[in-house]
């Protein structure tokens, strides 16, 4: 059972990794029993509207039990770099990551393109709104390009070899 909020939170935003991260870590029962927490305050923790802050032993306890990546992924940029979970990789067949990497690939390059549209909201540059939403898209890319580096990691190491 996952988290899916009703409210809406713009991508990035503190409460939208909260939530990101419920959702990861198995939604709010699986939280609530992680944190040992009411299912309100855990609803109240994600809450936009709420000044409720969850704290970072509490993220730190989702991560470590889930393997969620929200958090991370949102310090990660914050300190100015990506997270890229490289262990991830243990199963990818390299033909199926190079086609995953074009078709989000292309997606990337498509949601630039029509930002910049002339029927788009802001012609000609890209508005807050419109930055989120191709970030969600560039981080759907990232992940792919991350298992495409850890596996040829690997077959540069030796531990498989270089066949499909």
């Amino acid at each position: 059972m996952g988290f899916k909020p009703v409210k809406v939170r713009p991508y990035g935003e503190a409460k939208a990794v909260v939530a990101h991260l419920f959702e990861e870590a198995g939604g709010v029962p699986a939280v609530m029993e992680l944190l040992d927490l009411s299912r309100t305050r855990v609803y109240a923790l994600a809450d936009p509207d709420s000044t409720n802050e969850i704290s970072y032993a509490r993220v730190a306890k989702l991560t470590e039990a889930s393997g969620a990546t929200a958090a991370a992924k949102d310090l990660a940029f914050l300190a100015g770099g990506i997270f890229m979970p490289l262990e991830a990789a243990e199963d990818d067949n390299w033909l199926t990551l190079a086609g995953d990497a074009s078709r989000k690939h292309a997606r990337n390059i498509a949601a630039l393109m029509d930002s910049l549209s002339e029927t788009e909201r802001s012609p000609g540059k890209i508005d807050k709104q419109e930055a989120r939403e191709i970030l969600e898209v560039l981080d759907q890319q990232l992940a792919v390009l991350a298992r495409q580096r850890a596996k040829l990691a690997r077959i540069a190491a030796g531990e498989e070899d270089g066949g499909a």
